[in-house]
């Protein structure tokens, strides 16, 4: 383009000058010249008029010839900053491309120090990360630099005026407008051998946590642009270095808590079956003794009894819950077939039944004995209704009501259990089937239980493919809600209409 410019200039000077000498030599003109015309009039007062004619015709040929070459510069000149600009956005958008697909420190850094290297057209570089706790800056990565150099430089001390001009530049540029950009004196580094070293720090959190460095052989100046783009060069950097970092860490940690959570669950799950062992004895001889099959009991005697009975029977249901949690953690397979939901729940009330008799509870059933069968596993859903009927015990007061009822609905079984006690914060509905969580998590709680009753109910009926779900209003009541499919005389689970939030009512 430089050349083309340069000729188009030439060729017009050319043009100009050929096209004077026509209209010199043109036979109208010399007339005009030689008649007694205003023209020639203004000539007779002018000596060598031919010689002013010829002198006018050169000084426009060489003002032509400067007038295009003041744009040939001008050109070139342009596009010198355009080329400089091109690199600059070239090199910026390299270290973001790299910055937004890097998940590895090292390569990182060896692509962004390559890039710099080719920028600045240096003979070799260095990249240092800055450990506070060993007092050192360690080489991290080089670029085409010898093996001596790498050596030596291996490691550089905090306090080396390189390193501490870097921290102290950094610190001073919040006051002041400056670049974090340093020219190092090539003495601070004899072994390197050089005329000049530029520094560019790494900078994350308003922090060095690194430097670039590198060496060069011939005098290099660095324009405000260079400086500015560099600078942002060493901030991208240090930010991705970082955040890189944390996410090795926070990937560690994952795997560490991953492992520990595996390794408490194995423990939990080695614990209650330990603790089951004797309880099913302890529980076995209470009941046995309580129903006077060993002899008979006087009130007080019974009285006792029955307080071990009840709570031999709350730590079976304490146990049982650890290891369903257990269970659903390592994804065990259960065992399903055709049931009746009327057995079930009879086992439920009777298992509680001593509950129901110490709290004064009045209990309302509804439901057949002959119900549509389901196809699930006994075990659990006995037990997710033993966590249902449980809490409206709990959170009931003396002497109130519970209700039960069961029914057909659009292919599936709708089973709802109610009570008049406390109730659920609206807000706090939306937790309580969460794992450990509990409406009163404080030390000073007057219910008791662990958190897992509502949690374990949800994944029993998850395995069930079936619903669950809350009404509650504090102050009032809950009513639990759970749609479980029905089993029909072909042995394929019927259809059901699925449940949505909107369906369900706001209050009781």
């Amino acid at each position: 383009m430089r050349k083309s410019l340069f000729l188009t200039s030439v060729i017009i000077s050319i043009i100009t000058f050929l096209c004077l000498l026509l209209i010199i030599s043109d036979p109208l003109i010399t007339a005009i010249l030689s008649s007694n015309s205003i023209f020639s009039e203004l000539l007779i007062y002018l000596p060598g008029r031919e010689l002013y004619l010829h002198s006018f015709i050169v000084i426009v040929f060489l003002l032509s010839g400067l007038t295009f070459s003041q744009l040939t510069f001008q050109c070139q000149k342009a596009e010198r900053k355009a080329d400089k600009k091109d690199r600059e956005l070239l090199i910026l958008h390299s270290t973001a491309s790299i910055s937004a697909s890097s998940l590895d420190v090292n390569d990182f850094l060896n692509d962004v120090l390559n890039e710099l290297l080719s920028y600045l057209g240096a003979n070799y570089g260095f990249v240092y990360l800055i450990k506070k706790d060993t007092g050192k800056a360690v080489l991290f990565a080089d670029a085409e630099a010898p093996v001596r150099l790498k050596k030596a430089l291996a490691n550089i001390p905090l306090d080396h005026p390189v390193v501490v001009n870097i921290t102290e530049m950094n610190g001073l540029s919040k006051k002041i407008k400056r670049t974090h950009v340093l020219e190092v004196e090539s003495d601070l580094f004899p072994e390197m051998d050089m005329d000049k070293i530029i520094a560019i720090p790494m900078v994350a959190r308003k922090a060095v946590t690194g430097f670039f460095m590198f060496s060069m052989r011939q005098q290099v100046q660095l324009s405000e642009e260079d400086a500015y783009v560099l600078e942002s060069v060493g901030k991208l950097a240090g930010i991705t270095v970082e955040n890189i970092q944390l996410l090795e860490n926070t990937t560690k940690a994952y795997e560490e808590l991953k492992s520990l959570d595996k390794m408490k669950d194995e423990f939990v799950s080695n614990v209650t079956h330990e603790l089951k062992t004797p309880l099913i004895s302890i529980k076995g001889y209470s009941e046995i003794m309580y129903e006077g099959m060993l002899g008979d009991l006087n009130e007080k005697q019974k009285q006792g009894m029955k307080v071990i009975v009840s709570n031999s029977e709350r730590l079976n249901r304490l146990i049982e819950s650890l290891l369903h949690m257990n269970a659903f953690q390592f994804k065990k397979q259960h065992v399903f077939s055709p049931l009746s939901l009327g057995d079930v729940m009879e086992s439920t009330i009777k298992s509680l039944s001593l509950k129901i008799e110490e709290k004064g509870m009045i209990l309302n059933t509804n439901y057949e004995k002959s119900l549509h069968f389901i196809y699930g596993n006994t075990e659990l859903l006995k037990h997710l209704f033993i966590y249902l009927l449980d809490n409206a015990i709990k959170f009931s007061p003396y002497g109130s009501r519970v209700g039960i009822w069961a029914y057909e609905e659009s292919g599936s079984m709708h089973v709802e259990i109610s009570d008049n006690g406390i109730g659920i914060p609206e807000n706090q509905i939306p937790k309580v089937f969460e794992r450990f969580y509990q409406v009163d998590g404080s030390m000073t709680r007057n219910y008791g239980g662990n958190g897992l009753g509502l949690y374990l109910a949800k994944n029993i009926v998850e395995i069930h493919k079936g619903e669950i779900w809350l009404e509650s209003r504090e102050g009032v009541g809950t009513k639990s809600h759970v749609l479980l499919p029905l089993y029909d005389e072909n042995g394929q689970v019927v259809c059901k209409q699925v449940h949505t939030l909107a369906d369900t009512p706001v209050s009781l």
